[in-house]
Order: C-alpha cells, then structure tokens, then sequence
C-alpha cells in the first residue's frame, strides 16, 4: 500500500509572538477539504505539556487523547483548538479531529471542524519538534496527514455503526 504524505493536510503549529508571559502561537489544520486557523496565547510551557499528552500515541487501539489550547468564547483572548487523537479500529488506523476557532474579538467569527489520518511514526517526529519549537520560542512543528484511503474507508465504516 502506498501512503501519499501530503504536507498541506495536518497541523502546523508556528510561534508567532514570543513574549516574557506567554508564547503566541498560530494553529493551523487542514483536511483535503476544509481548514482553519487560530492564533492562541500559550502558556510558556504549553507546547511540552501538548508533547507530554500525545507521547507514544497509541498505547493500544483502545488509546484516545485530546488537548485544548485556549479557552472557547468571545470572554477570553485568543483563539481555541482542541485536538483529538484516537484510533479507528483494531488495526490501528489513526485519526486527528480538530475544532479550530478564532479569536471574535479580533477577527470575524470563524471556526472549522475536521478529520484527517496519521502515521504513528509522524506523531514521534512532530512530539519532538514541539519540544524544539517550545525551547527555541521560533519555529515551527508540522504534523503531516495521510492520504491513505484504506484508513478513511475503515472510518466511514466505524460511523455508520
């Protein structure tokens, strides 16, 4: 089976404003079809937390994780993401959900809801460039999706039932 890595599809998270009391950061994600975009005031140790939380992902087939970055509502600063990692079946097959949305107070209201695959592989790689990015306040981390139809039609399969 040939996997297409497609480097347009996924999560890239980018720092944008390092300050003394937070790190502003840009959450991207995007689906072959949809995509969105948030600008979030992190903690100085967010990221490593993130990285911490999504460490040897998956455990088992059984294994889901998620985290938030910001808070949602127009009360707070900042955009939200809250990022969705499980598996889809007994295979192993992986999936990101990701609810994006920006900062009201600053943008028009928007927000995106979509799913992609992942290789577990790329999960490793993207856990240890977010250390990086989080150590050198710059730079930024890129988890790739997959294009790996036996993995989506796994997918619609699981939802249905």
């Amino acid at each position: 089976m040939t996997q297409d890595l497609s480097w347009d599809q996924g999560i890239r998270i980018r720092a944008v404003d390092p300050d003394l009391d937070y790190l502003g950061i840009e959450i991207q994600a995007a689906s072959e079809r949809f995509a969105g975009t948030a600008r979030i005031y992190a903690t100085l140790n967010e990221l490593g937390e993130f990285a911490d939380r999504i460490a040897g992902f998956p455990t088992d087939t059984r294994d889901e994780r998620a985290f938030d970055f910001g808070t949602p509502g127009p009360s707070f600063a900042g955009g939200h993401c809250k990022l969705r990692f499980r598996c889809i079946d007994e295979l192993g097959h992986l999936v990101i959900t990701a609810l994006v949305e920006d900062d009201e107070g600053h943008n028009p209201p928007g927000k995106a809801q979509l799913s992609f695959s992942v290789e577990a592989a790329a999960i490793d790689r993207f856990v240890a460039r977010l250390r990086e990015v989080e150590q050198a306040r710059s730079g930024e981390a890129v988890l790739a999706a997959t294009t790996d139809s036996a993995t989506w039609g796994w997918w619609r399969r699981v939802r249905r039932k």
